[in-house]
């Protein structure tokens, strides 16, 4: 069935989002975000589109609430950025943002990685982006379009089973009460106080070192 023209826009017609699938790689858990956007032209003549681009503000959901970690991101990376789109036609366009969570705290037994703690989670993924288009050859036209939705949160089963297990022996070991060096009892205006040094060796070269190695390899 023929679609017949409108004397509307461009037009977004469809959205979609894939699931968040984490792998630990390089000190860090990492995913690639991958959104695609199907833009229709309902106009007589063709249409050149240009700009392509994410605004500021975009939303990450719970994924920006990682206890024990940070979550940063890269570029947003669209394709294709230019195009022409005839009349009738639809087209489809991508946009791919790198994620990483980790900075892992050297002197804390917390896990820095805890990404693991979203795993098989829903979160809603927010942005909107703007671009600009010339009508009948020479008219320039801005659009914005916007993108809600839900993934899932997903990693490799190992990995996850690896944190898992690393995570227990942490805390099996237990580096506070290990290796904190106490420097006894003294007094503070009148109140008798016990104190201990708080640098634990064990939880810097664990998270540091052992656990990211461990879990590279795995």
């Amino acid at each position: 069935m023929e679609v017949k023209p409108t004397n509307g826009t461009l037009k977004q017609v469809g959205s979609e989002c894939d699931d968040l699938y984490f792998d630990f790689r390089d000190r860090a858990y990492r995913a690639t975000l991958v959104c695609k956007v199907y833009l229709y032209n309902p106009l007589e003549s063709a249409l050149d589109v240009r700009d392509v681009a994410v605004l500021q503000g975009y939303s990450l959901g719970d994924l920006e609430d990682v206890t024990g970690g940070s979550l940063s991101t890269g570029e947003w990376a669209i394709n294709p950025s230019a195009f022409s789109l005839n009349p009738q036609e639809t087209k489809t366009v991508t946009f791919s943002l790198p994620l990483e969570i980790g900075s892992w705290v050297p002197i804390s037994v917390a896990d820095a990685t805890e990404v693991v703690s979203k795993y098989g989670e829903h979160v809603t993924i927010n942005f909107q982006y703007t671009l600009g288009y010339t009508y009948n050859g020479s008219e320039w036209k801005q659009f914005e379009g916007e993108v809600q939705e839900i993934v899932q949160v997903k990693m490799d089963a190992k990995t996850v089973a690896a944190d898992c297990m690393l995570s227990g022996i942490n805390a099996v070991f237990d580096p506070n009460t290990m290796l904190s060096v106490s420097v006894g009892q003294f007094k503070l205006s009148g109140i008798n106080v016990n104190a201990k040094i708080g640098f634990d060796p064990w939880a810097f070269v664990w998270n540091g070192f052992l656990k990211p190695w461990i879990l590279e390899h795995t």
